[in-house]
């Protein structure tokens, strides 16, 4: 089973945009372990710059920059399996996104 990354992008005026990303699970990582390694010692949010990630940005593209509003931070939303097949630019599987996570984090 493969594993859905879901994350978003929330400028500070509460404006959302919702994407994923779906990895490859090969070592069959219950979904619960996952969770827990991605959100690690944060309570609940995990902040990171998704160019870090190698994931798509999900900034507002059609509205100009605002700097009162607009920031580089996207959100962990939420991991669930699915059948879905990997669309990853890079094939990569879940293990390598957690691998990559501390470099995107931010503090």
């Amino acid at each position: 089973m493969n594993v859905k990354f879901a994350y978003r992008y929330r400028d500070y005026g509460n404006f959302k945009r919702y994407g994923s990303v779906v990895f490859g699970n090969r070592n069959e990582i219950p979904i619960e372990e996952i969770r827990r390694r991605i959100l690690g010692p944060a309570d609940g949010e995990w902040l990171f710059i998704a160019s870090r990630l190698r994931v798509p940005e999900l900034f507002f593209e059609d509205l100009p920059f605002d700097p009162d509003l607009d920031h580089q931070l996207h959100e962990f939303y939420v991991v669930s399996e699915t059948d879905v097949p990997v669309s990853d630019n890079e094939g990569r599987d879940i293990l390598a996104l957690i691998d990559s996570m501390d470099m995107a984090a931010v503090a």
